[in-house]
């Protein structure tokens, strides 16, 4: 595979004791994370604790490389001139970690449940589908109603992975909540999970359908990995420098220049498409009014945010959309909030709240303007918080966080107990972050702020169907724009990624899922 980021380091200086934890031998792979997955039903989430499990477990039929272009994953495919018919041809031999043949049908029941399930926050990347139809055991022919440009990428996304039919039906609402109730056809199997501390997966021996964008195919050069749950970061860091994991993808942005020194330790650094951002629930008050959104906007430093919070591992973010992407817009960009605290206080003031007491809080009609700041770790959270909490105070607001475990955020948000929250989201396309947060039909999760617009619905739209690129950047710009005037939310970052793994791990890391299909991974030589 050609990779964009391949790193080998040899171990150094005859220190054998780097090698992989010698308790657990030499063909396993221990992994340190932050978040718990919250389930292995893939269309039921959207969690990268989630995903990067879904990526072991599970096969979809098209693959990313990286440049982040659609592959053959299990399956190759033909397109009608017309855009409205995809035929899929799946690979000869692909079985199940239960033994069970994947075949055409098991696709369809995939498919068919994933657009029937009308809770799944990621129905709407296949929403145009319209027909499944099994041609014989290998094909499949999927009609839409539309043009869809954006399908293949949908299709590699791990929300897409394809499940044993017989496997799901026998196990019902209980599935993918226990390795018992999780079948996969991809390179490793789950075969313990102990909430809130590891997840042990096992090699899949019989596997050889890696996608042909991979140097190995398969099987996987490690026979055990173990993810490890450990949300402390000092914890984190000590046990990867002692090489007692070998891998994490949650460095602290703060520690990223010390950790290269390490004697023990690789710092491998790239960059995704990604956003954090403050979301604000629209529809209670006093988020409720525009003009306190967009005093928020103001408030914030986004500068003395980068640097005090991401280490400056993080570039400002003024605009929803990551310039990586092709329909960034330049224009959004240049419209975003920019760091003025004067004119917060001007919107606070117009909208009615003022300092009256003087104890630097304002208030309205014997109300304090206190919002609740839910959120759930991530390595930056311990500096970012107090940071915004700060900048926040300067012109009257208080803030109160809140902090939750992430299955528990997650279910919270869902509720619309927040006022405030904070997200750290990766996509792949505009798609991935601009439908999935604005469209209407996404309430009350992913749309989590109450925004209903429909305008910028019909505008999702033609940048889903359009096969005119023009009109489809013109419609992202409008998005864009309408996000922006409306403060939705608040842009806070787009952050440049830094992993680290020890110095005799030859690491393949993909530009987006990180470690995919842990199928280059292996020692170095």
């Amino acid at each position: 595979m050609r990779h964009v980021l391949l790193v080998t380091f040899a171990v150094l200086l005859g220190v054998s004791g780097l090698a992989l934890a010698q308790d657990a031998g030499s063909d396993t792979l221990t992994i340190a994370r932050i978040e718990e997955s919250e389930t292995m039903d893939p269309h039921n989430t959207t969690t990268i604790s989630s995903i990067e499990i879904y990526n072991l477990v599970y096969d979809t039929m098209v693959a990313l490389d990286d440049s982040m272009a659609p592959v053959p994953g299990i399956a190759t495919w033909t397109v009608s001139e017309d855009g409205l018919e995809y035929t899929f041809r799946l690979r000869e031999g692909v079985r199940f970690h239960s033994g069970d043949p994947l075949t055409a049908a098991d696709v369809k029941f995939t498919l068919d449940r994933w657009l029937a399930n009308d809770a799944s926050p990621t129905r709407f990347t296949i929403n145009s589908i319209t027909a499944v139809e099994v041609i014989d055991d290998l094909t499949v022919l999927l009609r839409l109603d539309e043009p869809y440009v954006l399908l293949l990428s949908s299709l590699a996304a791990p929300y897409a992975s394809i499940l044993n039919a017989s496997f799901v039906e026998q196990h019902g609402d209980q599935y993918g909540t226990s390795p018992q109730t999780t079948d996969g056809s991809g390179p490793f199997v789950l075969t313990e999970w102990v909430r809130q501390d590891r997840m042990v997966l096992e090699r899949n021996d019989e596997y050889t359908w890696g996608p042909e964008a991979f140097d190995n195919r398969g099987p996987a050069h490690f026979a055990r990995v173990v993810w490890r749950l450990i949300p402390e970061d000092s914890t984190r860091i000590a046990e990867l420098e002692a090489g007692n994991v070998q891998f994490t993808a949650n460095v602290p942005e703060l520690e990223v220049d010390i950790l290269e020194m390490s004697p023990t330790v690789q710092v491998i650094r790239y960059e995704d498409p990604n956003t954090t951002f403050i979301g604000f629930k629209m529809g209670k008050p006093p988020l409720d009014d525009v003009r306190v959104r967009r005093a928020i906007n103001h408030a914030l430093d986004r500068d003395e945010l980068v640097f005090g919070a991401f280490g400056g591992l993080a570039t400002p973010a003024y605009s929803p959309v990551s310039s990586l992407l092709p329909f960034a817009s330049e224009r959004a960009t240049e419209s975003g909030y920019r760091f003025d605290p004067e004119r917060a206080d001007e919107l606070l003031t117009e909208a009615g709240w003022v300092d009256r007491n003087g104890d630097g809080v304002r208030e309205k009609d014997g109300q304090d303007l206190e919002l609740l700041w839910m959120y759930s770790p991530f390595t930056f959270t311990d500096n970012l918080i107090p940071l915004v909490q700060e900048q926040l105070a300067a012109v009257g607001v208080r803030v109160t966080p809140r902090q939750l475990e992430w299955t528990a955020y997650l279910a919270a948000l869902r509720a619309g107990e927040h006022e405030m929250m904070l997200m750290s989201v990766r996509y792949i396309n505009e798609d991935g972050i601009m439908f999935f947060y604005f469209n209407s039909e996404q309430r009350p999760a992913p749309n989590r702020f109450d925004f209903v617009d429909y305008e910028v619905d019909e505008w999702l739209n033609v940048g889903r169907t359009s096969l005119d690129d023009a009109a489809r950047a013109e419609a992202y710009e409008n998005i864009q724009l309408r996000a922006i005037e409306t403060a939705v939310f608040a842009p806070v970052a787009h952050q440049l990624r830094a992993v680290g793994a020890s110095r005799d791990l030859s690491v393949a890391v993909h530009p987006y899922y990180v470690l995919y299909k842990l199928l280059d991974t292996k020692l170095a030589q």
